[in-house]
């Protein structure tokens, strides 16, 4: 089965292969996410990843189906808390 990947702003240069924005991967039927971060091997920096399938979010164990359009993003955390303002 064919899936389509989608890789957002930092993940882009998290790849052994270069800077990819878009990948088709070829994955055995039963391929979940996890298998999906393996091949592309990305270990993001210092955080997790979100993961969207057809524009819904889930989890690393979630079965893929062929034409699935997956988007991975780099969790962002930082900010200012409330009652912490300089």
């Amino acid at each position: 089965m064919i899936v389509h990947v989608r890789l957002h702003t930092t993940l882009r240069k998290e790849t052994p292969q270069g800077i990819i924005d878009r990948v088709d991967l070829e994955l055995e039927r039963g391929a979940t996410l996890a298998d999906v971060l393996a091949r592309l091997e990305i270990r993001p920096r210092g955080g997790s990843v979100l993961m969207a399938v057809n524009g819904n979010l889930v989890k690393a164990d979630h079965v893929l189906n062929d034409g699935d359009q997956v988007r991975l993003v780099p969790s962002v955390s930082g900010g200012q808390t409330e009652g912490k303002r300089g």
